[in-house]
């Protein structure tokens, strides 16, 4: 009997060493997402998942996490959403319905994509509504996939062109065109991330660099506010 106990105490002593030696790799904690101001879950288990994921997905070098989280915050008020708030005049024009607007926290959007994600999860369901079923079941892996795998620009996806281009508002800019609309000539953004010199408007809806001026991003004010403290935790 006492041997079997120290067999079960050792066995016990080995898994809370590999939890510990896990945990020492994970780049993301429950603190970390709190002093960013994440509004969504941020218990033990949650961030585990999320962790899981960011590996499964490879999105673990710096400018990368600084920029998914940047883009998760701005797509989703923080957590707050995971699902795309607005009615149907304005999904429409958004070339989507109710049943396929954005959804997760990279608001995953047009059942095609939706679809897509869907079935690189093994995930057969192919009802109307894929948009609150994502929502409910992926919010966290259906922006991990987009990131790394969805979203084919800028070349070959966000992820790996953020780790591989470093942490810059530039490089930041082009992943938000590549989410949230491509609204720009690939020359003009090309000699953005090169050095170009470039301004943007006022009110943040334009951006001009040599004689092209193009719409900006989405809500690109927010969008570097929210890479901006991202920087301050994971740059």
């Amino acid at each position: 009997m006492q041997r079997r106990r120290m067999i079960l105490a050792g066995a016990a002593a080995a898994l809370v060493l590999l939890w510990f030696a896990r945990m020492a790799w994970y780049p993301i904690t429950g603190g970390q997402l709190r002093d960013f101001g994440w509004q969504g879950d941020t218990s033990f288990g949650e961030v585990w998942q999320l962790n899981h994921l960011l590996r499964k997905y490879k999105i673990t070098s710096r400018p990368s996490l600084t920029m998914f989280f940047a883009t998760a915050a701005s797509e989703s008020g923080k957590g707050r959403l995971t699902l795309e708030e607005g009615g149907e005049d304005y999904y429409a024009a958004h070339g989507c319905s109710t049943n396929d607007r954005g959804a997760g926290y990279l608001q995953l959007t047009h059942r095609s994509e939706q679809l897509a994600f869907l079935q690189a999860m093994g995930d057969d369901f192919d009802g109307a509504d894929t948009a609150s079923y994502i929502a409910e079941r992926y919010p966290w892996e259906s922006a991990c996939w987009e990131w790394s795998v969805g979203k084919t620009a800028p070349d070959p996806n966000p992820n790996t062109y953020a780790k591989k281009r470093g942490n810059t508002v530039e490089v930041f800019l082009a992943t938000q065109y590549a989410i949230n609309g491509w609204t720009i000539s690939d020359d003009a953004l090309g000699k953005i991330v090169q050095g170009a010199e470039y301004t943007v408007s006022a009110d943040g809806t334009s951006i001009t660099v040599g004689d092209e001026t193009a719409p900006a991003p989405k809500n690109w004010p927010d969008r570097l506010a929210c890479y901006q403290q991202a920087l301050e935790i994971w740059g």
